[in-house]
């Protein structure tokens, strides 16, 4: 096994050395590194509006004057953030927001190493990334949904997976409501007007895809600890009884993975029911599916194990551009061939890896294109069956490389 972990961070890296010949046309700073955003959030029942306060820690590697951040301004629909301020120490800053660049001139210039944080108020309705909505029962919900670049929809971040950093949320909102968010629970508090406040932290950095909230009714459970990492539960209470059933199997997938891989990256690990487009969203620490993934079946343990292999491969280490996302979709899914075969023998991995091999060749005829496509040019287009089974398929084939023997069973 350790000769296979060897191998698969040697490619990594050589995957990663390589990503300097890529096409991604994000304007990237060399100059700046986020290092922690603290996004402080008001929401209610009333209005979609959200207010907004974000302070943003900033690592300046060379002396500047002026930096931008993403997010998007309001627009003539009266979506859109409109930002009232920008200070540093209290003291207000020029800035200039168009086109969804927040530019911001700092009154005197950094220095060299010199880290400053910057304070943003802003306010306005998301057009996207913070989902505010009914759910399926036609209860309020929020949830954050900000794969691949949605984030800037409603926070001011850089937003892009080449700049990670740790987070924090404190959000403001009716007492019937339970929120989660990335990290640990720092502080629940009971404010005025049937208001709560809930402060969550993670420390460790992530990329702004995976930083989210949710806001909802929720029943909750402990699944179980596994290794000390608490696995929750948090679903619709009209869900409750199917919920627990269903996510209880991600305990199992937790142990297999950290005995494959290390310990498990974060401190808790909570699987959410959500409105999230998507199947399943491995926001780090809180993992969103969504709505009918819930129906106390045991349908969905492929995506369950797919979504916690990505709190590793993803979310922990996470590519750098777009196009090599297959570091992130390849891994989640070759590793949920391994639970597969470890859980139910090696007659699943053959059939699951076939299954798999026809998809590539069934896609490759009508798109010959390789797993690291840098002629892409929309990022919503990068995910395909490259990068997830063919991807995949990559990996296996290292593993016949390496031999069985390593695997360590």
């Amino acid at each position: 096994m350790y000769k296979l972990k060897v191998l698969f961070l040697f490619f990594i890296n050589c995957t990663l050395w390589l990503q300097v010949n890529g096409a991604d046309p994000y304007p990237r700073n060399p100059s700046i590194d986020i290092q922690h955003y603290r996004f402080s959030l008001d929401l209610n029942d009333s209005t979609n509006v959200l207010i907004g306060h974000a302070e943003v820690t900033i690592l300046f590697k060379k002396s500047e004057s002026n930096f931008e951040l993403d997010l998007v301004g309001k627009a003539s629909s009266g979506h859109g953030m409109t930002v009232s301020s920008v200070t540093h120490k209290e003291k207000p800053l020029t800035f200039y927001h168009k086109d969804n660049r927040l530019s911001i001139s700092l009154d005197t210039p950094s220095s060299e190493n010199e880290k400053i944080t910057i304070a943003i108020h802003y306010t306005g309705t998301p057009s996207d990334g913070l989902i505010i909505g009914k759910n399926k029962f036609g209860d309020r919900t929020f949830f954050g949904d900000n794969w691949p670049n949605r984030a800037h929809y409603w926070l001011p971040t850089i937003d892009h997976p080449y700049d990670k950093a740790s987070c924090e949320f404190i959000v403001v909102a009716p007492s019937h409501y339970q929120t989660i968010a990335n990290g640990i629970l720092i502080e629940k508090e009971s404010l005025s007007k049937n208001r709560t406040r809930t402060h969550w932290k993670e420390t460790l950095n992530i990329p702004t895809k995976v930083m989210v909230i949710g806001v909802a009714r929720f029943a909750t459970t402990t699944a179980g600890v596994v290794d000390g990492v608490p696995v929750e539960t948090w679903v619709y209470p009209q869900n409750k009884v199917e919920g627990f059933t269903d996510f209880q199997v991600a305990t199992n997938v937790l142990e297999y993975f950290i005995q494959q891989i290390g310990p498990f990256p974060y401190q808790k690990l909570a699987n959410v029911q959500s409105t999230t487009r998507f199947g399943g969203m491995e926001n780090a620490s809180n993992i969103f599916y969504f709505e009918n993934s819930v129906n106390g079946k045991n349908e969905r343990e492929a995506l369950v194990a797919h979504e916690i292999a990505h709190q590793w491969f993803g979310d922990s280490a996470s590519e750098m551009d777009w196009y090599h996302v297959w570091l992130s979709e390849g891994f989640a899914t070759y590793f949920t061939n391994l639970y597969y075969e470890h859980t139910y023998g090696k007659n699943e991995l053959a059939n699951r890896m076939k299954s798999q091999r026809e998809e590539v060749i069934k896609y490759f005829r009508k798109n010959p294109s390789p797993v690291i496509d840098t002629t892409l040019v929309d990022i919503k287009k990068v995910l395909s069956t490259n990068t997830y089974q063919k991807g995949s398929w990559v990996l296996h084939m290292l593993r016949k490389e390496v031999g069985d023997d390593e695997i360590g069973r």
